[in-house]
């Protein structure tokens, strides 16, 4: 069976693939290809099912190849385990989590020295090594240590924002952990002052309450609920391992990833912040907007939040963002964070002085308003390559009642509607499935888009 990474690390279902040898088998070939130094190695987990279990089992792994080993005491955000790479001057981390995957899956992500999602490079040397090595058990160890990433992660964060602004701005925030590792942590952060928050599915569970922890409108029920019911100014939301965000305004009204990119672009700018505005292919035209509007350079990128890292690593950097949920800040690690992004919402509501909406509202009169949606097509991957393929081959002149003007193949096959939007078929590289966005001046286009192209890619 061969072990690939994908977008952001491996991942596989739980006692199919992702057993107790493969997790050790992928703990030494991470060994073998990572770079060897001094200090410890640092390995985390979320709250999947056994997470804490296979955590150890890495841990003990990179202890009997001659590692240090620091092991989080509980479960963590993936960026703290990013944040804790950091700090310490590890050679890389680890952390034992499947993100926003289903509950049947779990996985392992590799974190670089700098913090940032493991290059492509490094994860290709990973699956060479594991040709050579097996996955038998390792002793437990007096290398391994544990202890609290939280300290670090928390240092970073309150680092980037004006702490004292959000707290004393008399919000009130609801946050929905979605059951996973980000718990009660915001709360924690931000107590002490006048804005107050209420949490919701801060205890862990594998089975995430029965929906996928990813921060959609349509696995946050609950949190739709609480926002319209009124008296909050924001809900805000992050994935299993809180490196992706999703939030509603005041007024119930979900606020897509691709709505608090440029949100957050914009605040910046007139904080007198500058630099490159960055997008992964599946992102928003408003993006494009604002770059040209302010004079930034911009440019895009394959999916896959390691790209927009790649470009935080380099001088210039403004601002970056992926379709589903992350997103990259000047001044901070090449890493996105749910939690950084729930802060910098907060900040802009409290430095602007308006409410959520009314800050929406403002970006939509000026550079447009675009509806967004994704549908995700159950099957395997070189299936989903395949029907993607499909659309290159025969391009149609028009999607549902859009006007196709061009094709763009650089990441699965975009079809384009000018200045006027978009739709892109291209299989996941985390789970199989065929994944079709699209965006559009309005939700019907959007509908009758998707409609139209999955029946296309979907016929016999």
């Amino acid at each position: 069976m061969a072990i690939k990474f994908g977008t952001d690390g491996w991942r596989a279902v739980i006692a199919e693939e992702f057993t107790f040898e493969n997790v050790r088998r992928v703990a030494r070939a991470v060994h073998e290809a990572m770079p060897a130094g001094g200090n410890p190695v640092i390995v985390g987990h979320d709250t999947r099912f056994h997470s804490a279990l296979f955590a150890r089992e890495a841990a003990r792994v990179l202890a009997a190849a001659g590692r240090d080993v620091v092991l989080t005491d509980a479960a963590c955000p993936t960026p703290s385990v990013s944040c804790q790479v950091a700090g310490t001057g590890a050679p890389f981390g680890i952390s034992i989590t499947a993100s926003h995957n289903p509950p049947e899956f779990n996985g392992v992500k590799i974190k670089s020295a700098a913090g940032a999602s493991a290059s492509p490079e490094a994860t290709r040397k990973v699956e060479e090594c594991l040709a050579r090595v097996n996955g038998d058990p390792a002793p437990e160890s007096d290398r391994i240590s544990t202890t609290s990433f939280e300290p670090e992660h928390r240092r970073r964060l309150i680092s980037m924002v004006d702490l004292d602004l959000i707290r004393g701005a008399g919000l009130h925030v609801v946050f929905d952990a979605m059951h996973g590792a980000s718990g009660r942590m915001l709360a924690r952060i931000l107590e002490g002052g006048k804005t107050s928050v209420e949490t919701l599915h801060a205890d862990p569970d594998p089975l995430f309450g029965g929906v996928n922890p990813e921060p959609i409108e349509a696995n946050l029920p609950a949190l739709k609920e609480r926002m319209t019911r009124g008296g909050a100014h924001a809900g805000l939301a992050t994935d299993g391992d809180a490196d992706r965000i999703g939030a509603f305004d005041e007024k119930g009204r979900f606020v897509s990833p691709l709505q608090i990119a440029p949100l957050l672009a914009l605040n910046l700018l007139a904080r007198g912040k500058s630099g490159e505005i960055c997008k992964t292919f599946a992102n928003t035209i408003l993006l494009d907007r604002i770059a040209a509007r302010h004079g930034c350079p911009f440019s895009v990128h394959p999916i896959g939040f390691k790209y927009i890292a790649e470009r935080m690593a380099g001088p210039g950097f403004l601002i970056g963002g992926e379709e589903s949920g992350g997103i990259g800040i000047q001044g901070y690690l090449p890493e996105r964070d749910g939690l950084l992004i729930s802060l910098l919402i907060l900040e802009a509501i409290a430095s602007e002085g308006k409410p959520f909406s009314d800050l929406l509202d403002a970006m939509g009169r000026e550079y447009g308003v675009f509806a967004y949606a994704r549908r995700d097509i159950p099957c395997p991957m070189e299936k989903g390559r395949a029907l993607a393929a499909t659309l290159k081959e025969n391009t149609p002149k028009t999607v549902g009642r859009m006007k196709v003007t061009g094709m763009d193949d650089r990441d699965g096959v975009k079809l384009l509607f000018g200045d006027e939007g978009w739709i892109l078929a291209r299989a996941s590289g985390t789970e199989p499935v065929l994944r079709v966005y699209c965006e559009a001046p309005a939700a019907e286009d959007v509908a009758a888009a998707l409609d139209d192209l999955i029946s296309r890619v979907s016929a016999p």
